[in-house]
């Protein structure tokens, strides 16, 4: 009994969150799931989660309205509360009562489920304490910088930065410190690159405006 006990910590830690979101999808009653209860379903995993939910739709060439604000706003608040040492995330009252049908649910997880197969062979718990205490404090805050970058009006700006949040997700909930160091160098090149735009921009304008004036 002793010796089960001791092993059922290792276990959890090592469930792939392609399980898990199957686990949550068929224990499920009733006909609609919410907010709330997804975040509580995802447990620690809940800030990788969201942060791959918000992240990854700015890696889309579509020019969706409103993207910046939708993405970049929830991925600032997670961010933050990763620095601040939440375990799981926050989400408010209203937020958290918001529900979905659960056979939607259950046809969503099951999809998203069979791509994250794909993408969890290639990825393992390594050097799990760099993604834990005060490391994942630091990640967390370097988070926060790639999200506060999403707010800047620039044409597919937000690409590297928003696959940076995404990896930086799946990193925190694998544990994967390698994982987490390929979001990192994703992430610089993407501040790297819109740097270099906003400047452009910026001279652009200078230039423009020194015309006008002479």
């Amino acid at each position: 009994m002793s010796v089960a006990a001791s092993h059922a910590p290792a276990e959890a830690v090592e469930t792939r969150f392609s399980d898990v979101l199957r686990s949550l999808a068929a224990g499920q009653d009733g006909e609609r799931i919410s907010a709330g209860e997804l975040v509580e379903g995802f447990g620690r995993r809940g800030h990788g989660a969201l942060l791959i939910i918000f992240g990854a739709p700015n890696v889309l060439p579509l020019p969706i309205p409103g993207l910046s604000l939708l993405a970049g706003l929830p991925l600032l608040i997670l961010t933050a509360q990763i620095v601040a040492g939440r375990e799981t995330p926050w989400v408010p009252a209203w937020l958290g009562r918001r529900t979905i049908a659960l056979a939607d649910f259950r046809r969503a997880a099951d999809a998203i489920a069979a791509r994250l197969e794909r993408v969890e062979r290639l990825v393992r718990p390594r050097w799990p304490g760099l993604t834990a205490g005060p490391a994942r404090r630091l990640l967390g805050l370097f988070g926060v910088l790639l999200a506060a970058t999403l707010f800047l009006p620039l044409p597919l700006g937000n690409a590297l930065p928003g696959l940076a949040l995404a990896l930086l997700g799946f990193a925190l909930m694998e544990r994967d410190a390698a994982l987490a160091g390929a979001a990192i160098v994703v992430g610089i090149a993407g501040l790297a690159v819109m740097s270099a735009a906003s400047a452009a921009i910026v001279g652009a304008i200078f230039l423009l405006v020194t015309e006008l004036l002479s």
